[in-house]
């Protein structure tokens, strides 16, 4: 389960592979990352590997000595890391990782319908069915969430964890649009959750 080398690396051995430290992926190029991503090898990766991938490839987006488009690439990255840790996680926990990256990619390069990773009206969609309750129902356990059961507060935490990356975004939620709407919404409801 190594992660294809290009030619010209020269990792050493205790980068390679799925297992091992956090510096399995230096050396490797992106194109490397995103091919191996796609192979069914991938797939055996742990939980960890995805994190430390996601790490990796969240510090190229943000890398601002790169292209724009290099820098698209590795949020894009960032975001399969993601997908791939979806079955060790609750869907809030997995859109709230996704947001964060979508979120910056939007801050950065601008909002794009025709880039799911910058379409905002659609995450704003994804956070809305992933909220779990209605917004009525979200004032209410906001209200008491002191006292609440611990499941409760954690659904709480984790909805502040969906929107808390759309808080820079407000400006970007001008309009009639009912997504924007209720997202705006929820974002006021944001300092009251736990």
């Amino acid at each position: 389960m190594n992660v294809p080398e290009s030619p010209s690396s020269d990792r050493s051995p205790e980068t390679r592979g799925c297992h091992g430290s956090g510096r399995r992926f230096l050396g490797s190029s992106l194109e490397d990352l995103e091919r191996y991503v796609l192979t069914p090898e991938a797939g055996a990766c742990s939980l960890e590997h995805w994190e430390q991938l996601r790490d990796f490839a969240v510090g190229g987006m943000q890398s601002h000595g790169l292209s724009y488009e290099t820098r698209l690439r590795w949020g894009r990255l960032a975001l399969s890391a993601i997908s791939r840790k979806e079955r060790s996680q609750t869907p809030q926990q997995a859109m709230a990782e996704s947001a964060h990256v979508r979120a910056y990619m939007i801050r950065e390069f601008g909002v794009s319908n025709a880039d799911a990773a910058r379409d905002l009206p659609a995450l704003c969609s994804e956070i809305l069915r992933n909220v779990g309750v209605s917004l009525e129902a979200g004032a209410r356990l906001a209200e008491g969430w002191k006292s609440a059961p611990r499941d409760q507060m954690l659904q709480l935490r984790r909805i502040k964890n969906m929107l808390t990356p759309l808080l820079p975004l407000r400006a970007l939620l001008e309009g009639d649009d009912l997504a924007f709407q209720e997202t705006r919404a929820w974002l006021e409801l944001v300092p009251r959750l736990p």
